[in-house]
């Protein structure tokens, strides 16, 4: 066995080698295989298929080793598995085959050829390959031997940029003294931007990869026909973002330039210079002026991030998990593409600036964990057959629940929604004298007794059933509700068609409703005004009576329109004694219908002229001040975002060439005039 101690000095002047998770595994299995005079000279981690070691889909999970002997395949988290060994007489060449999320290394042997698959782009394969050339000699690694392109599996031509050289703190390097760790500033330095013509060939690879990020990505918007799959995609990279960056330390120029040229055509509400967006990826270079420009968009994709990353914990990203299931369902392998997209997204961000400390190091040891998953241990046969299993929660479709949310946390969805202040200081007043309660309790001291359910009322489309949503999350963190969830019903859901089946259908619904709220909007629907003898009576008998056999694990909140609720809460005094709370939701003011269709315009990446955005006032203006009963807030300007996107698909549907520009810009000329909107109701 070789010594561990001096395999692992030899590891940690690796470059490589820093960004491995399971080393210690790994360390361990290069003691049980190396002969006593046997060095490491490189290492290349990615998903392997070999003619032992197979795995599933792009293959197994490890890392490919460079000797002075031979070529080592050891899988992650493998204790005990023997590697896969190629000797150097074995292969005939190496060739690499380039995609946007991964690059492909090809081990040419006689009998076939085995592929590692990297994630991330080329450098690392380059480095390594460089490895190959000056310990195994030039006749492996051909001139021109990488292969063309592979763009979305197919092999096409290749027709992209030149791609600049790699800059040399991406590349890999033998070199102990530019690899070691400075343990006086906690630094690892691959090799620093020196002079000014590094520092353009960084950022000139730093715009090829946020070029490659935004290629692939857009591939996914409406994936499987999901409208948000694009918008929940961004949002899994704004946490990667924050989990990179994490805010203990500063970010370097480099560092914001690349989050921004990545984010600024995926988040293009946000950047005011709409010139900088359409010019972003038409050339190779930036110069200073376009540099500086860019740097200035930090601060807006900088708070993105904090908002998205300052939640609760992930264990992982939502998209991947979707894909997963996907590829699981319909034996494709999307998941493997976009995480190596994520995780090549993650390194660069990470060593953008031409440093990467020792935080950052274990920083993107958990981000791998969190893109990919944890390995799990595989079982050696004895016959030098290895099967290789992942066990990783996004790939078995099984994206791992999040926990609870805490009280603190709901409240801060409940304060930012728009408008409702009233509404607000009316929950923040009942979680009050829920705490007030409680610690009488303790006491021994005598206590009131309090309601769970609640009277909404007010016009339609000012957010009834969202507030009752958070209110059961706020009973469940109050200990009032086990679980806090929502059904929603109406009168059509309670009522049957038939004497006696309207009691059982109630009972039903009440069933599901149990340990969380029943919502049941336009509830005076069940006692109209001289209806006589109507089923609606029964529901109302039958929701009475549960509601005093479930009183600790049932909140009704009934909803609807001021002067009918009132009528409703009235009619019958069993509803008046059991009903103690009201909350009552005004219509929105034209300022914060505004700021609704804002929430619109974000979703679907659209921007608005300032032209088009005073026009948009202007009309909610003169819907607001000739309001009635029937005025639908929310709803209305649900309705006039959908009208506005199909008067702009109208307008645009003749323009040649189409840019992003134009594809997502809503003009004056699309907002619909107050006559085209009275047509619509």
């Amino acid at each position: 066995m070789a010594d561990e101690t001096n395999i692992e000095v030899q590891l940690s002047a690796i470059s490589n080698w820093l960004n491995v998770a399971f080393k210690k595994e790994l360390i361990s299995g290069l003691g049980r295989t190396l002969d006593d005079d046997e060095t490491v000279l490189d290492v290349l981690e990615g998903f392997y298929r070999g003619s032992v070691i197979t795995g599933s889909g792009t293959g197994a999970s490890g890392l490919l080793c460079l000797t002075n002997r031979r070529l080592l395949f050891f899988l992650s988290g493998a204790r005990t598995a023997r590697p896969e060994a190629i000797p150097f007489d074995n292969v005939s060449t190496m060739t690499v085959k380039r995609g946007l999320a991964s690059t492909q290394l090809h081990i040419n042997q006689r009998g076939g050829s085995t592929v590692l698959t990297a994630p991330g782009n080329e450098i690392q394969v380059y480095s390594f390959l460089e490895s190959v050339k000056k310990h195994a000699g030039d006749h492996l690694v051909p001139v021109g031997g990488a292969s063309t392109p592979k763009v979305g599996g197919a092999s096409t031509p290749n027709t992209t940029r030149p791609r600049p050289e790699p800059p040399a703190h991406l590349a890999g390097t033998n070199g102990a003294t530019a690899n070691g760790l400075d343990d006086d500033n906690d630094e690892i330095h691959p090799r620093p931007i020196a002079t000014e013509e590094d520092r353009k060939r960084n950022i000139s690879f730093l715009l090829g990869e946020a070029r490659k990020l935004y290629t692939l990505v857009n591939e996914y918007n409406k994936f499987n026909g999901e409208p948000t799959f694009l918008v929940h995609m961004i949002d899994d990279l704004l946490y990667i973002t924050y989990n990179c960056i994490g805010y203990d330390y500063d970010v370097s120029d480099e560092t914001k330039l690349f989050i921004a040229m990545c984010f600024m055509p995926l988040k293009q509400n946000l950047v005011k210079d709409r010139d900088l967006i359409v010019d972003l990826f038409r050339y190779d270079t930036l110069s200073d002026k376009r540099r500086t420009a860019i740097l200035d968009q930090w601060r807006r994709f900088s708070n993105e991030i904090r908002k998205v990353g300052s939640g609760r914990p992930r264990r992982a990203c939502k998209t991947l998990a979707y894909l997963a299931k996907y590829d699981e369902e319909n034996g494709t392998s999307h998941v493997d593409r976009v995480a190596s997209a994520f995780y090549a997204y993650a390194q660069c961000v990470m060593k953008a600036d031409g440093t990467i400390t020792k935080a950052q190091a274990r920083r993107l040891i958990k981000i791998r964990e969190l893109i990919y998953g944890t390995d799990a241990s595989n079982n050696d046969t004895g016959d030098g057959e290895v099967q290789a299993q992942r066990q990783n929660p996004a790939r078995d479709g099984i994206a791992a629940e999040e926990e609870p949310e805490t009280l603190e946390e709901v409240m801060e969805k409940i304060n930012g929604l728009i408008g409702m202040e009233k509404v607000k200081d009316q929950i923040l007043t009942f979680i009050n004298l829920i705490k007030i309660h409680k610690e009488r309790e303790k006491r021994g001291l005598p206590v009131t007794a309090f309601a769970l359910h609640a009277v909404f009322y007010g016009p339609p489309g000012t957010g009834k059933t969202t507030v009752a949503r958070y209110l059961g999350k706020v009973y469940r963190c109050l200990g009032l509700l086990s679980s806090g969830h929502l059904v929603e019903t109406d009168r059509a859901g309670l009522v049957a068609g038939y004497v006696g089946q309207t009691a059982l259908k109630v009972d039903e619904i009440i069933n599901d409703a149990l340990d969380g709220v029943l919502f049941i909007d336009e509830a005076y629907t069940l006692s109209p005004r001289n209806a006589g003898k109507d089923f609606g009576q029964e529901v109302i008998d039958t929701l009475l009576k549960r509601m005093e056999d479930h009183r600790d694990r049932l909140a009704v909140v009934v909803a609807g329109y001021t002067d009918e609720m009132q009528d409703f809460i009235t009619s019958n005094p069993g509803l008046k004694s059991r009903f103690g709370r009201y909350f009552y939701f005004d219509n929105y003011s034209p300022a914060e219908l505004l700021q609704i269709f804002d929430i619109f315009v974000d979703n679907a990446t659209f921007t608005i002229t300032p032209g088009a955005r005073r026009e948009f006032l202007r009309i909610l203006g003169v819907f607001h001040e000739r309001r009635d009963r029937s005025f639908g807030n929310g709803r209305l300007v649900r309705n006039l975002f959908e009208r506005i996107v199909e008067k702009q698909a109208n307008r645009i549907a003749e323009v040649s060439p189409l840019t992003d520009e134009i594809l997502c810009t809503i003009t004056k000329r699309d907002i619909p005039a107050a006559e085209e909107i009275d047509q619509m109701s």
